[in-house]
């Protein structure tokens, strides 16, 4: 009898099959005019707007045949929680699922603590087992899979770059290799998914001013590498997107299969758009109005399980 492989892991980018998502009936009346900031909102959130666009971009996954679900359907000891948390719907930055489990963030302290608790319970009970957590303090936000051998690491202001260089240990357990980027302490480049995204094995979208240096780490060697030009060598094209497109999550968009891309409208220029369409690329365009208000991009409100 041949073994059963599991229906989780992300590394090769491959169809988009199912996801995490939380809609937050409970927590998202709770941002005001006077804590939007401290909770980093952009700005007082229109309730049942947002929802009503949370649910749309929900029933855009399932039109195009990817299994969505909600967290509040697998959780119970940290039901409570729900109430507590109003970022848990950027679930993209609490953990990334590898073929082998998942690596589960430790969010900073302030409005996002707690947020790994919740999102352990859920992957735990839908079976994906927790295959690397953080200790208390640590301050690790997310990283990036290139592909399955490489992992990417941004040392962003939602790390601390000695949680980092403890974790290079266990990330090169997993992978062959780390390419690691120290970017601008600012809030606008708060995760790697801000500054680079992959659309296909050959093709990926990056904001240059980000990369201050990058290195290439294995387990016998620690080099200074210049990005574009690596991964030239890889036959892996990198296009550049502007400040303002930056601003707008231009990076950060949800690939539903090699070079199909759901993502804001307001995100890209024509230019860029005209330069991926010419490259083979589709996008599959979402208008926000509401969700602006969170700060984040679909790609931040998804947790992406399973590609195959």
């Amino acid at each position: 009898m041949s073994e059963t492989k599991p229906r989780f892991g992300t590394e090769k980018l491959a169809r988009l099959k199912k996801v995490l998502l939380h809609n937050p009936i409970e927590s998202l009346s709770t941002i005001t005019q006077s804590n939007y900031k401290y909770h980093l909102f952009n700005d007082v959130p229109k309730v049942n707007q947002y929802l009503r666009e949370h649910e749309q971009y929900a029933q855009l996954l399932q039109a195009h045949d990817v299994e969505v679900l909600f967290v509040r359907n697998f959780v119970d000891q940290t039901k409570d929680l729900l109430a507590k948390l109003p970022n848990l719907p950027y679930l993209h930055d609490t953990a990334v699922i590898t073929s082998k489990g998942a690596i589960l963030s430790e969010m900073c302290p302030g409005t996002r603590a707690g947020e790994e608790q919740v999102v352990k319970e859920v992957l735990t009970n839908i079976g994906i087992p927790i295959v690397h957590e953080f200790e208390t303090h640590e301050e690790f936000e997310g990283c990036l899979i290139l592909s399955p051998k490489t992992l990417i690491i941004v040392d962003t202001e939602r790390h601390k770059p000695s949680t980092i260089e403890r974790f290079f240990v266990k990330a090169l357990d997993m992978f062959e290799e780390v390419i690691y980027i120290e970017a601008p302490q600012a809030r606008r480049f708060m995760h790697p998914d801000m500054i680079f995204n992959r659309i296909s094995e050959d093709l990926a979208l990056y904001f240059p001013p980000a990369f201050l240096r990058t290195y290439l780490i294995s387990r016998q060697k620690r080099i200074e590498i210049d990005l574009k030009t690596f991964l030239g060598k890889r036959n892996m094209e990198l296009v550049a997107i502007n400040d303002e497109e930056q601003q707008n999550w231009g990076c950060s968009f949800v690939v539903l299969e090699p070079k199909i891309l759901i993502h804001y409208d307001i995100a890209l220029t024509d230019l860029t758009k005209k330069k991926l369409k010419q490259r083979g690329v589709q996008i599959i365009e979402f208008h926000p109005e509401a969700l602006l208000a969170g700060g984040g991009s679909l790609r931040c409100l998804t947790l992406r399980l399973w590609r195959a």
